[in-house]
């Protein structure tokens, strides 16, 4: 393939540089990371973490992942401690995706109201309209 040049005719490729692997970089500075851990309120970080939207069903549904992954795996190794790490990584990686597609769908609502290509009907307003066509179609039959 050394002799095969796909790019005849064109301008040339541009060099890119390739990464220095092992690059030391410098430490965060002591001041950076102490500022950074004052700024944490864990009581108020804690009590507002339940408002914010997905949370109460992504830690539901990563509890039940979790716990049924770890009896499951309790049940058939019968060791406790793999169980209880095999647990805790499926109620870790559960919690996270589902919040994650929540806010996904989140996103995909707002992106779609911002354009106007569907307008957002809750269920009330399509049981509403369905009432109204069935009383316009009595009122039409009798």
């Amino acid at each position: 393939m050394s002799g095969i040049n796909n790019n005849k005719g064109h301008e040339p490729l541009p060099d890119i540089p390739l990464p220095v692997l092992n690059d030391p970089k410098p430490a965060p500075d002591k001041d950076q990371v102490v500022s950074a851990f004052k700024t944490l309120e864990p009581t108020r970080d804690l009590s507002t973490m339940a408002k914010s939207p997905c949370a109460k069903e992504s830690f539901i549904d990563g509890a039940a992942v979790g716990l049924g992954v770890g009896l499951l795996k309790a049940m058939k190794s019968g060791v406790g401690r793999p169980a209880a790490n095999w647990g805790f990584g499926a109620f870790v990686l559960m919690t996270v995706g589902t919040w994650e597609y929540c806010h996904f769908k989140i996103r995909q609502k707002r992106q779609i109201m911002a354009t106007g290509q569907m307008p957002v009907v809750s269920t009330i307003d399509v049981d509403a309209a369905k009432r109204r066509e069935a009383i316009a179609a009595r009122q039409r039959d009798v």
